[in-house]
This record gives C-alpha cells, structure tokens and sequence, in this order.
C-alpha cells in the first residue's frame, strides 16, 4: 500500500525538516498504524544515488547496500554489536553498529532500520547508545516502537520522536469505505484496533475474533454456557495471552464507561444494558488485568488456563443479570 494512502502518515512524513535531522529517530505508535512504513520512506529519502541524486528503491530484503534492516523478534547485543563467533541465522555476523561505521557505498547517507526496538534489552541499547553519542558521518539510525518510554531516556535525549496517534472510530471507517470496505466497521473492533491491523485480520479471516469473544462472554455471564465452555470457545479463537487481555479490558473499560456516564450500550455490547455490577470491582479487575499484561513481557510463561479461569470465576461474581 502506497504511503499517500495512509493519509495521517502522509502528513508526517511531509512536515519533517530534513535540512536539520538528527542521527538517531524514534517512530512510535500503535501496531498496524504504518510505523513500518513511515520508516521506510524516511530511509529513501535519505538513500540518495551519489552520483545521480535519484532516490533508489530499497525493502525490507536488505538487497541496498547502505540500508541495513534489523527485524527480530527479539533483538540481542549481537544484532547491535561486534562479535567474534556469534552467528544469526537470517543477518549472519552483520549488526547495526558495524554497518554504520563503513562509508556509504553508493548513497550519500546510510540508513539502519531497527524494526521492534522495544524487544532490546537495556545491554543492547547501551551497546546502541554509544553509535548514537559518536555517530559516524551520513549515518541514520531509524527505529519503531509499539510502546512508548519502552526505550532508555538516554536514547530518548539522542532521537527525533515522532509519534503516530491512533485514528479514531469515525476516521478509521471512513477510510475502510474509501478502500472498499463498506461492510465492516471500526465498531467491530476494540478501540485500539489500527486501519492496518484490520486490513491484515480481515485477509486472515480473523476479523471476526473481537466480535465472537464478546458474544462468548455474553453467553457466559447470561447462563447460556458454563465457564469451562466458555473457556474453551475463547482458546478455539486463536488469539493469544495478551490479545486475550486486551479484549477483556476494552470489554470492562466499555461497561464501566456506560456506567458512569450513564450512557446505553450499542451494537455488540447492547445486550449487557442490563447488567448490573459494582463499579469499584470492574475497576479493580482493569487493574489486575493491566498488571498481567505488564508482567507478561517479563515473564511469557503463565499459565493461560489458569488466568482465564480465574477471571471467568471473577467475571461471573462481578456481572449480575
């Protein structure tokens, strides 16, 4: 998808000043907003022929030699820097700080793209932060964080942020219809949903998983299933731990939100108008589940059955009907 699609990208990208451009930025934002992108167009702008001043076309397959794109899942001091006998599989023994330190090749700059810079652990980002205190001439280094502050303040103090808000509900349906897409809404999705993210769940045929979990949670507070059904229904979802999390808050956050501001509750969630329950408990249960989701980068390991369980049990003691 071309970038002058994505509008709110779009302008970003325009109203950055490149005559004044530090060597390290920092594109955060919410999964699925075009961070990615963004970065990418960034890098071509500055990977300009030296001889010609065209801008060459560059990807994600590091086919250019001065654009290095690290996308690792987890990024070690190994991706960042030099190593004797540390061998990936993908990337071999090149690594961002390396690569920077040779003189461009056929581009006037050289560009490395960190793509998940939040994955790096703080022996990493030290390793990072001394590129970025004694930069080499013409070098860049680009990276995209789905979390802010997950990085060091003092790589923070070295960086250009540019940060990609969420589109709200209206702007993200309005621009699904001007791609085609008449018959989904935002509202099927939780709020934090990306126009992308919905593009991808939509060609995996998983643009229903939002909506399905509410109803199995309807189900389940209404007596329809017993918790071990409704258990095994949210895992037939596919969905991970974390997804899982998130789900379950918008869908508290939405109740407590009605309650207070004693508004009806609409579309998928109109059925729990009549649901009665103790404010302080589902704010409570928002907390607990923040903490999960917080500790879940530091430990992957939980038990998944145990947590749903439990927070089924809390749910049904929670909601009355």
């Amino acid at each position: 998808m071309n970038i002058s699609n994505l509008y709110w990208i779009d302008k970003i990208y325009e109203n950055i000043n490149y005559d004044n451009l530090p060597h390290g930025i920092v594109i955060n934002g919410p999964d699925g907003i075009g961070k990615e992108k963004l970065a990418i167009k960034i890098s071509s702008k500055l990977l300009v022929n030296k001889n010609n001043n065209e801008n060459i076309p560059i990807s994600k397959s590091n086919n250019h030699p001065d654009f290095f794109v690290l996308d690792k899942e987890k990024i070690l001091i190994k991706h960042i820097a030099l190593r004797d006998d540390d061998w990936d599989e993908e990337i071999g023994k090149r690594n961002v700080n390396n690569f920077l330190s040779v003189t461009p090749s056929i581009s006037i700059n050289k560009v490395a793209l960190i793509l998940n810079a939040q994955s790096m652990n703080d022996a990493s980002q030290n390793a990072l932060l001394k590129t970025l205190e004694e930069p080499a001439p013409h070098s860049y280094i680009i990276m995209t964080t789905n979390r802010s502050k997950s990085l060091l303040d003092t790589i923070y103090s070295r960086c250009q942020i540019i940060n990609i808000p969420p589109l709200n509900e209206n702007d993200i349906t309005e621009w699904l219809v001007s791609n085609g897409i008449s018959d989904i809404s935002a509202n099927d999705f939780p709020s934090f949903i990306s126009p992308l993210k919905i593009l991808e769940q939509i060609q995996n045929d998983e643009h229903l998983n939002f909506k399905n979990f509410i109803k199995i949670l309807n189900d389940f507070i209404y007596n329809k299933i017993n918790q071990e059904l409704a258990i095994k229904g949210i895992n037939g979802l596919e969905i991970d731990l974390i997804t899982k999390t998130n789900y379950l808050i918008e869908f508290l956050k939405i109740l407590l939100k009605s309650k207070l501001l004693s508004e009806n509750l609409s579309g998928i969630y109109e059925k729990f108008n009549s649901s009665t329950f103790n404010n302080l408990k589902i704010s409570n249960l928002i907390n607990e589940l923040n903490n999960l989701r917080y500790n879940f980068f530091k430990v992957p390991q939980i038990n998944e059955n145990h947590v749903l369980n439990y927070y089924f049990s809390e749910l049904k003691n929670s909601i009355k009907i």
